[in-house]
């Protein structure tokens, strides 16, 4: 506020510089309140609440004749097709053929996809030693499950690797699957396999444990050591001990 606008707004009364003072402590105190902290990501920050940037002083972009880096292309290619112009995108007119072409590699998930529903047809015959049926188990799923291991595997990749959430990941799934995915279901699943993988999982901690923690190599640099050294072996070995 200037010295003229404020000569005027106590030129209005006593009235109007108390609105005013109110008005002004309510909206600092909703700024201080909506401050980002400390521990505020800088996502969730608005722009105009940041720092400005400050600006680079080398040029931007790799060194001249620095080897250019790009995306592999894919080991193989799994369909072709050509394209070619029937007229002149320009002006609209004929063209003559040439036989100048390009490749360009896509590579794109395909647009139909369908899960695969298999009927498992399980035979049951008797033991006469065990004097009881038995019959093989389906290598393809868990036991009393609907769910196929892929379809386990993927989505406690996408909740507990990547942090989707639960909801997200029924969207996922059931854009694809032929019946909705319950939250229930995808839990119950998912703790079918980690009671799978508990006993692989805890030979694995007890294997760690027991081996000795190495803070140096033993042999020299490039060598294989057989184990895990320096701050490797200790993330692993300070992993399994929790």
């Amino acid at each position: 506020m200037t010295r003229e606008q404020a000569e005027r707004l106590a030129a209005l009364g006593p009235e109007a510089v108390v609105l005013f003072s109110l008005t002004l402590t309510r909206r600092v105190a909703e700024l201080q309140a909506n401050a980002p902290g400390v521990s505020t990501p800088s996502g969730m920050v608005p722009a105009y609440a940041k720092p400005p940037v400050k600006r680079r002083r080398k040029t931007p972009g790799a060194k001249d004749g620095h080897a250019g880096s790009h995306r592999k292309t894919p080991p193989r290619v799994d369909a072709r097709v050509e394209h070619r112009l029937a007229r002149c995108p320009c002006c609209g007119g004929g063209l003559q053929r040439c036989k100048r072409t390009r490749t360009r590699i896509v590579e794109d998930i395909p647009q139909e996809i369908t899960p695969v529903v298999t009927e498992h047809t399980i035979h049951r015959d008797y033991c006469p030693s065990c004097k009881k049926h038995v019959e093989p188990v389906v290598p393809d799923a868990m036991p009393n499950a609907t769910l196929g291991h892929h379809v386990v595997a993927l989505s406690s990749w996408f909740h507990y690797g990547l942090g989707v959430t639960i909801g997200q990941t029924r969207d996922i799934l059931g854009s694809h699957l032929h019946a909705t995915v319950t939250a229930g279901g995808l839990l119950d699943a998912w703790g079918r396999m980690a009671a799978a993988l508990r006993p692989w999982y805890e030979q694995i901690a007890q294997q760690l444990r027991a081996t000795p923690l190495a803070c140096t190599p033993t042999k020299p640099a490039g060598a294989s050591t057989g184990r895990p050294t320096g701050s490797g072996a200790f993330a692993i070995h300070a992993a399994a001990s929790t």
